[in-house]
């Protein structure tokens, strides 16, 4: 199911679902690198569609990412996160962990100077689940209505913790409630 028919759902039927729960729709930058000089990647635009849960002040969810600029054969990331937020006004911050599977390569290939199988074995050694801290401080809601931007996130690979860094800045999310 495409996410924007998540979000149109959402705008037409307003009673569809129980309070509390929320869809959004967004962009996104993220950049991977396993920290070798040659292979920083640049940012890699890509397109959010995440679900939300409200559960006191805990925010359990999960989305879909897709990053079609870059190497990758996948170019998908699926997630579950729970963050913890509060209420001040109409100022909805919120922090926690992101966990997540990834198809989008840590390592691209070098040039010059290394074996030609020096990006596979590096690839071989970053599996694709990751670990993040996620936290959105610019989140704000009006009525049903959410907007988000600049979320921050640094994690990195589970199968090597700190042998990759993934950042990623959540440029803008729009949401609404159900």
């Amino acid at each position: 199911m495409r996410p924007w028919l998540f979000l149109a759902t959402a705008l037409l039927l307003p009673g569809a679902a129980a309070a509390g729960q929320d869809v959004s729709l967004g962009a996104t930058a993220v950049i991977l690198t396993n920290g070798g000089a040659y292979n920083v990647a640049d940012p890699r635009l890509g397109l959010e569609a995440a679900y939300a849960y409200e559960l006191g002040p805990w925010r359990l969810g999960g989305g879909l990412r897709w990053l079609p600029a870059g190497p990758g054969s996948l170019p998908l990331e699926v997630y579950a996160r729970a963050l913890l937020s509060t209420r001040l006004g109409v100022w909805r911050p919120a922090v926690g962990p992101e966990l997540g599977l990834s198809g989008a390569p840590v390592v691209i290939p070098p040039r010059g100077g290394f074996p030609e199988d020096h990006s596979q074995q590096q690839t071989e050694q970053l599996g694709p689940a990751y670990l993040a801290l996620h936290a959105e401080p610019l989140r704000f809601a009006f009525r049903r209505f959410t907007v988000s931007a600049l979320a921050l996130q640094w994690g990195t690979s589970l199968s090597a913790p700190g042998a990759s860094l993934r950042l990623q800045l959540g440029l803008v999310h729009l949401g609404v409630s159900l």
